[in-house]
């Protein structure tokens, strides 16, 4: 997998520069400076996305929680654009296994 690199922190609109499948909403919440993708694994010879990663606070991702509704929101649009999510619990186990599973998976290996 030596194609591929890493990067922390993506802001969300140099992800998604084409709003046009996006309403008035979510295009608001991709636009914003403060959304980002906490991970995303690319193409390094293509600069495609591969795998975005989301880790998510126990406290402050559960149901119910402004963040949990900005959580469904960012699903949506990156689902929207095809780039594969993987979200991982801080209290949550085998974090590496679930992103070499899902990495093999999108790759068809």
């Amino acid at each position: 997998m030596r194609h591929l690199n890493i990067i922390c922190h993506l802001p969300l609109y140099m992800l998604i520069q084409d709003y046009s499948l996006l309403n008035t909403e979510e295009s608001k919440y991709a636009a914003n400076i403060n959304t980002h993708i906490d991970f995303l694994i690319y193409n390094r010879v293509s600069k495609q996305p591969v795998l975005a990663i989301e880790t998510d606070g126990y406290m402050y991702h559960k149901s119910g929680t402004r963040q949990a509704e900005r959580d469904v929101k960012k699903d949506h649009i990156l689902e929207l654009y095809g780039i594969p999510l993987v979200r991982l619990s801080t209290i949550g186990s085998n974090e590496k296994k679930v992103v070499i599973d899902k990495l093999c998976e999108v790759l068809h290996l």
